[in-house]
């Protein structure tokens, strides 16, 4: 295997002691999904295994950075879901070893592994958060590119629509409003009330948006919302076309309308070289 690969192996190790024991006792059955040498295993359980934790603060800095960008989904975690021993949790969860493994972001499978196990509340507020996340490590804006007929059509990475109850919208925002902006501090502090939410049946449409500052979350009409996941994967100029016909769009408004969106920035037209 290579010596990244390995590398991600010794870094889940270091976060997750019962991956150490599981190691220990037979590095086989513990890591099936890596292709590992007799060697690489022997190399593994070589140190003496208290050295995999001698920093016993590893999950707890991780987790704190993880609580700025998931705020209020973790402050519920923590005040009615099973508090902070809950949320450590993530770092011996399947998600987070396949992120390491994977090289994937932590932010975003934080946020994924958030969205179930929890309530309903949580989930409504780590999907909005997850969506912060997202496009908060888009990359910067290029310059509108022209609708050719030949084009293909992609939501910007800067644009994430998601879909959440009206309830856990609404708690959502009310909670972000009462922890202000004390960071992991109003997080953790218990004492700190966040508004119980309301019955509220339904869904609720919503686009998220990366600013120069961070990122806005604003209700959007169901089906702009739709056509922006909808275009997640990259669509042919003559398919969205006919995906806005089948919702009430006559040729001419379809055509006006995706000009706008890619003059804003919310889709990307693309052409290829061979057009």
């Amino acid at each position: 295997m290579s010596a990244e690969a390995l590398q991600r192996v010794v870094v889940r190790m270091l976060f997750d002691a019962r991956l150490v024991d599981q190691v220990y006792a037979d590095p086989v059955a513990a890591l099936p999904e890596v292709d590992l040498t007799d060697a690489e295993r022997a190399w593994l359980r070589a140190p003496d295994v208290r050295r995999w934790r001698a920093d016993p603060l590893r999950r707890t800095r991780a987790l704190e950075a993880l609580l700025h960008e998931y705020p209020v989904a973790t402050a519920l975690v923590i005040r009615e879901a099973g508090g902070v021993p809950a949320l450590d949790a993530f770092f011996s969860d399947p998600t987070f070893h396949r992120c390491i493994q994977a090289r994937g972001v932590l932010a975003l499978s934080f946020g994924r592994w958030l969205c179930s196990g929890f309530t309903a509340d949580v989930a409504a507020a780590a999907r909005i958060e997850w969506a912060i996340a997202e496009v908060r490590r888009a990359p910067p804006r290029p310059a509108p590119s022209a609708l050719t007929p030949a084009a293909t059509l992609h939501t910007a990475p800067w644009i994430v629509g998601c879909s959440v109850s009206v309830r856990g919208h609404a708690r959502y925002l009310a909670c972000q409003a009462a922890l202000g902006s004390g960071g992991s501090a109003a997080v953790l502090d218990t004492e700190r009330a966040l508004p119980a939410g309301a019955p509220a049946p339904g869904q609720i449409p919503v686009l998220v948006e990366q600013t120069e500052t961070g990122a806005t979350v604003e209700h959007a009409p169901d089906a702009l919302v739709a056509l922006v996941r909808w275009c997640q994967p990259a669509r042919p100029l003559t398919d969205a076309l006919t995906w806005l016909s089948g919702h009430g769009l006559d040729a001419a408004e379809a055509q006006e309308l995706l000009q706008g969106l890619v003059a804003d920035g919310v889709l990307l037209a693309r052409t290829s070289p061979e057009s």
